[in-house]
């Protein structure tokens, strides 16, 4: 069984970092359906209409409209991000809270 390819539109980081990955092993997206939100992309693929790729985070918010998301593992598709902050300023708890959670996912 074969499922088209739902995605968002040009120029999602998403769709980009696809056919970034794809065009490295000489392939390209085949896409049949594009949305602009994510929320539509998963009624798509919950409703029968194919199948696409989302960022991990988005997992709770996908089977909530009854799409299961499977990690893409071989090769993996990841993307570096970064914090920022006004470096003049003190943090307030909240967002010193939130740093430290971040670097507490960082390698050591």
């Amino acid at each position: 069984m074969t499922l088209d390819f739902i995605t968002l539109q040009r120029p999602s980081a998403v769709r980009l970092m696809l056919e970034e990955a794809l065009a490295r092993s000489g392939r390209q997206l085949d896409v049949a359906l594009e949305s602009h939100q994510l929320v539509t992309v998963g009624r798509m693929v919950a409703s029968g209409l194919g199948g696409s790729a989302v960022p991990a985070l988005c997992k709770t918010q996908m089977a909530s409209l009854g799409a299961v998301c499977i990690p893409l593992s071989d090769p993996p598709i990841e993307k570096c991000v970064g914090a920022i902050h006004a470096g003049h300023l003190p943090l307030s708890k909240a967002a010193q809270a939130l740093l430290d959670t971040l670097k507490g996912f960082l390698p050591t």
